[in-house]
């Protein structure tokens, strides 16, 4: 009985193991790509376009369930078009659509172009804060006087 029970176990293992094998073969790779449609054509609500957007992926997935999982933002105001889960070759398809301008991979974050901030804005390491009576030193851009900052937003 226990060779007989060790030997199904070895049997729904193998078997398993080749199901998993085959499924693995049939998942192509995704990855994030960034869907350009152009300027908005007209005043829309967003549900209207965020029904497009998810008509044309519905295009090249298999099920609608498929093709809202695969939607991870949408832009609605300023351009058109949204970034999803795609294969290369559901981005290749969408990019033959009429409607659509481009599609490309979403390449990640940006990297700042300056390790050297302070330099890079006029200041110097050491130097000196306000004094005892809140007064900055003497000098250009003593403690950031005068010094502009910008605030890049990635939009998360």
């Amino acid at each position: 009985m226990g060779g007989s029970m060790a030997t199904s176990s070895l049997l729904f293992l193998l078997v398993l193991s080749s199901f998993s094998t085959a499924s693995a073969a049939f998942t192509k790779p995704r990855q994030v790509y960034v869907v350009y449609l152009g300027e908005h054509a007209g005043a829309k609500v967003e549900e209207e376009i965020l029904a497009g957007h998810h008509g044309l992926l519905l295009s090249v997935k298999g099920s609608e369930e498929e093709a809202r999982a695969s939607l991870l933002y949408s832009y609605k105001h300023s351009l058109n078009g949204f970034a999803a889960l795609l294969s290369e070759e559901e981005a290749t398809a969408l990019s033959a659509r009429t409607e659509v301008v481009s599609a490309f991979p979403s390449n990640g974050r940006w990297s700042p172009h300056t390790t050297r901030s302070w330099e890079f804005v006029g200041l110097e390491e050491g130097v000196r804060g306000p004094d005892d009576t809140g007064r900055l030193p003497p000098g250009d851009k003593a403690g950031g006087e005068d010094v502009i900052v910008g605030v890049l937003d990635s939009g998360e």
